[in-house]
């Protein structure tokens, strides 16, 4: 069984499960999974899978809390698996939640603290003014209850060894740095920073500020910063060279994490999957293969045509049975077994990535060139007393990524 766990130095990527792929147990007439596996063989937090275990997950409380059933994050092994817990923001403000907002935030960080290693506070996303029945029509009215969300949390928490992450939402950079002067002092309480919004992936504007809380004193209790909803492998990558620099020169043990909900979303909505990484307009991307609507357009008597533990043990068929009831001919069992095979993908496609990121010395290898720059970047920043000379020279490529939108993958 291939244990297939993120190198302490790699910005640590998280899959991001929906509720149906946590929850699944074997329903009354579905069809059972092929070659003797059962549905914790799936699981790939768990040690005993007979497929791959990977060490880390993201899940939204807005899923786990009022599930009442043992799931695969309920009954994980803590001693060998990290759970960040979302605080379900995008459900908050879509109405997915119908709690009453004071109650949902004690319920939030109950079962954060019950199930989690780290949690991000009940968060207004700034999205929610683009959101019609959101409820939100301002921007101080997200902020103003994301802050007392905020103040409940600190106020309220009883585990001591928990990581709680400060959100930072805006959707521009004046949001964004209003939303920063207000929710920054309480920093020095919190052990985490959950970066947000259509500015999560500007490494100038956040690195900048970032740099202004360490001069002020706010980061001395800083262990985890994790960006949401982030499927770019190549951000991934930049992201690994900002924890080393961070790691080499602020704190040792610090953690960066990114999540995506694409091994999920994407499968078994779309039927895509990837087969690997190639390069695209001077970035890394996923290679990724559509599967037909047309459900007879492959045999499904020959083997899976894409490698993973699961993938090399079935046959297509196996896969798609061929239900002449869906598109496609997916069913319930088949998609839950696309997931698992996907997770597999992209987790090793961004470890090969990071990999060949650390191996280079050369120009015009397979690593773009702006992340090789800011890698160059983050180390001058953070361990020089120039941060904001190196700031602006280096200002294009850490922006490289700002204003790629993933929203899609951010909902939360």
């Amino acid at each position: 069984m291939p244990n297939i766990s993120a190198k302490p130095e790699h910005a640590l990527f998280l899959p991001a499960p929906n509720s149906n792929f946590v929850n699944a147990v074997m329903k009354p007439g579905q069809r059972p999974l092929p070659a003797g596996l059962t549905m914790a063989d799936l699981n790939f937090l768990l040690s005993t899978s007979g497929l791959f275990t990977y060490e880390a997950a993201l899940y939204s409380a807005a899923f786990g809390v009022g599930q009442l059933n043992p799931t695969m994050i309920t009954t994980r092994d803590r001693s060998t698996t990290t759970l960040v817990v979302d605080s379900g923001g995008y459900s908050l403000i879509s109405g997915g939640i119908t709690t009453p907002l004071p109650t949902y935030r004690v319920q939030v960080l109950q079962w954060q603290e019950q199930f989690g290693d780290v949690g991000i506070a009940v968060d207004i996303p700034t999205r929610s003014l683009d959101v019609r029945g959101s409820g939100y029509t301002q921007f101080y009215q997200c902020l103003d209850q994301t802050e007392k969300n905020t103040q409940y949390a600190i106020s309220s928490r009883s585990r001591s060894d928990f990581i709680l992450c400060n959100v930072m939402q805006g959707r521009n950079h004046a949001e964004a740095q209003t939303w920063f002067e207000r929710m920054s002092p309480y920093q020095r309480l919190l052990e985490g920073i959950a970066l947000a919004g259509d500015t999560k992936q500007d490494m100038w504007f956040w690195n900048k500020r970032l740099i202004q809380m360490r001069d002020a004193g706010l980061l001395d209790n800083l262990q985890w910063i994790h960006v949401l909803g982030t499927a770019q492998p190549g951000f991934g990558v930049m992201l690994t060279g900002l924890q080393k620099a961070l790691r080499r020169h602020l704190n040792p043990h610090i953690r960066i994490s990114y999540d995506s909900a694409r091994p999920f979303r994407n499968v078994q909505a779309n039927h895509i999957i990837t087969r690997g990484l190639r390069e695209i307009g001077g970035d890394i991307a996923f290679w990724p293969y559509q599967f037909s609507k047309n459900s007879s357009a492959l045999d499904r008597s020959q083997r899976f045509p894409f490698s993973s533990p699961l993938g090399d043990l079935c046959p297509y068929g196996d896969f798609n049975p061929g239900n002449p009831n869906t598109v496609g001919g997916w069913d319930t069992t088949g998609l839950m077994m696309l997931s698992n095979h996907e997770v597999y993908k992209e987790v090793q496609a961004i470890a090969e990535a990071n990999r060949l990121a650390e191996a280079e010395v050369t120009v015009g290898g397979g690593t773009p060139w702006h992340v090789v720059r800011s890698w160059e970047a983050f180390d001058l920043i953070w361990g020089t007393t120039q941060s904001d000379l190196h700031l602006r020279s280096y200002k294009k490529f850490l922006q490289h990524y700002a204003g790629v939108s993933n929203s899609k993958d951010d909902e939360r």
